[in-house]
C-alpha cells in the first residue's frame, strides 16, 4: 500500500472517530497521536491560537466526547492532499465542515504524520484554522 493510501485511511478513520464523540467514545482516536505531538488550534470566538501537546489533545478529546455525547454531529472532509516527505513522514491538508445541531463550522487542517518505530502512522504536528460558527 502506498504512503498516500496508508495515511488517507487514517485521516478518514479520524473523521469517523470524531463523529463517535456523539457516543462518548474517544480512546481509539487518542492512539493516533504521537507522544511528541504538537498542535495548534485557532479559536475564532476567542481570537486566539490554543497550543496542545500529546496529553492535552487526548484530554481535549475526552472533553469533546463528554460535550457531544448524545448530540448529532457530522464531519465532512474534502480536498485531501497528501505530500510524502520521506518514507516515514508526510504533510497532509484538507478542509473540514463540522455540522452540529443548527451550526456549521468550516476549517482547514494541516498535519504531519509520521510512521513510528512500531510501524504505526501517527499525527506528529497539527494546525487547524477554524472559521466562525454559522447558523444553518
Amino acid at each position: 500500500m502506498s504512503i498516500e493510501n496508508e495515511i488517507a485511511t487514517r485521516v478518514y478513520r479520524m473523521r469517523e472517530l470524531h463523529e463517535n464523540f456523539s457516543n462518548g467514545s474517544f480512546n481509539e482516536m487518542n492512539k493516533y497521536y504521537s507522544k511528541e505531538f504538537q498542535g495548534y488550534l485557532y479559536m475564532p470566538d476567542k481570537d486566539q491560537v490554543k497550543l496542545f501537546n500529546a496529553e492535552q489533545i487526548k484530554e481535549g478529546n475526552k472533553g469533546a466526547a463528554l460535550h457531544y455525547k448524545g448530540k448529532h454531529i457530522k464531519f465532512i472532509y474534502s480536498a485531501l492532499n497528501i505530500v510524502p516527505q520521506s518514507e516515514t513522514q508526510a504533510a497532509v491538508s484538507y478542509e473540514i465542515t463540522h455540522q452540529n445541531q443548527e451550526k456549521t463550522v468550516r476549517a482547514l487542517s494541516l498535519e504531519v504524520w509520521r510512521k513510528e518505530s512500531d510501524g504505526e502512522w501517527r499525527m506528529l504536528r497539527w494546525y487547524e484554522e477554524k472559521g466562525p460558527s454559522i447558523s444553518i
